[in-house]
């Protein structure tokens, strides 16, 4: 078409993918194909018609220390996407999440003269690192978040924000409720969330394997669901198995989680607790990164939690277990507890009801995209 706006998308991890896969669906479906949409991400926006030009995934790591390891590779990607923003030239170039990355890429793109810069899913800078949001104030043109407390942090610092709720509680409620969900009648069915990075698999799921075997050795007729990200290659995950294990345990990509009914879950922290705590199925969390990197987050850090339903509640409704406290004794211990003790499982599922309230609202991402048109033919 003559007058075909142009949209660059950029994610840089798996929930930026989805999150991005969803909007760019509805942005196409809007203009009934009418738009250019190239992108930065991974195989979701891929199979959601984006012309993808850089998987950004393989580059997804966090902790200081990770991040040096593959600085050059991290460099060269920057440069790549560089390159392409200004050969493409987008109307509006819209970035998810992964603050690393995309604060500097906004800078660049301002300074070449892509005319519009769209934040969406913001940095947490409530939680650490409050100064990023005097870089999105002066490169950013709108943004988008998606926490109800969020909007009056960039309200008072004088950036056009604009929040319609949570993408992924109204996501996750349509979808449920057009699914019959599969249950295992003869046993109490775990599910493990290990994570979406290589690095944050080598330190936790051994962990999590070790717990596991505690846990089948105290209760009977246990099965163990891991939920394998689409980023993960099933070789990570099965070279940390033992021949002497008897366990009962299987593995499915991380998208079924969705059709299973889970008792409870394992999880490393990130996105996927949000959506454990919105399916209301009771669960831990877990998180462990090199020393230096947690020391460094530790100090910069102004909050008491990692977990996302413990952030968003201000208070703890999901056990943490971090660095230290990450054993496998401590994790078996508290899905013991879980099965067992039912009124600390009722009440579990009581907070996820009030966290769901706090983030549902109707057509999220319809309204989301459409702001976005709304700016691009501004």
């Amino acid at each position: 078409m003559k007058n075909q706006k142009k949209i660059l998308i950029s994610a840089g991890e798996a929930s930026g993918d989805f999150y991005a896969a969803n909007l760019s669906r509805e942005l196409i479906k809007k203009t009934k194909g009418d738009i250019n949409i190239i992108g930065f991400g991974g195989n979701m926006m891929k199979s959601a018609g984006v012309d993808v030009r850089i998987n950004l995934l393989k580059y997804a790591i966090v902790g200081f220390t990770e991040v040096f390891l593959k600085i050059f590779a991290i460099l060269f990607v920057y440069l790549k996407a560089i390159s392409i923003l200004k050969k493409e030239n987008p109307d509006i170039l819209i970035v998810i999440d992964y603050p690393g990355f995309h604060l500097k890429l906004i800078k660049k793109a301002k300074e070449i003269g892509i005319d519009k810069v769209i934040y969406y899913i913001t940095p947490q800078v409530w939680a650490w690192k409050y100064e990023r949001i005097y870089k999105i104030k002066k490169y950013v043109d709108l943004a988008i978040v998606i926490l109800p407390f969020e909007k009056k942090i960039f309200e008072k610092e004088n950036i056009k924000v604009k929040y319609f709720g949570h993408p992924l509680s109204e996501y996750l409620l349509e979808t449920k409720t057009k699914k019959k969900l599969i249950k295992d009648g003869k046993n109490i069915t775990i599910g493990i969330f290990p994570g979406s990075r290589e690095n944050e698999i080598k330190k936790i799921f051994p962990i999590i394997l070790k717990s596991a075997l505690l846990i089948s050795q105290k209760i009977n007729n246990v099965k163990f669901i891991i939920f394998k990200s689409h980023t993960i290659d099933v070789k990570t995950i099965l070279k940390y198995f033992k021949k002497n294990e008897n366990l009962n345990i299987v593995i499915t990509d991380g998208k079924e989680k969705i059709n299973y009914q889970l008792d409870c879950a394992i999880a490393k922290s990130g996105t996927i607790t949000l959506e454990l705590a919105l399916l209301k199925i009771p669960h831990l969390i877990v998180y462990k990164s090199s020393f230096f990197s947690y020391f460094l987050a530790k100090k910069m850090a102004k909050v008491r939690f990692i977990g996302l339903p413990n952030l968003i509640s201000e208070r703890m409704i999901v056990k943490e277990f971090v660095q230290s406290d990450l054993t496998s004794k401590n994790i078996s211990e508290e899905i013991y507890r879980i099965i067992k003790d039912r009124k600390y499982k009722k009440q579990m599922i009581k907070n996820f009801c009030i966290l769901k309230k706090l983030l549902y609202k109707k057509n999220i991402t319809v309204k989301i995209a459409d702001i976005i048109l709304k700016e691009i033919h501004k």
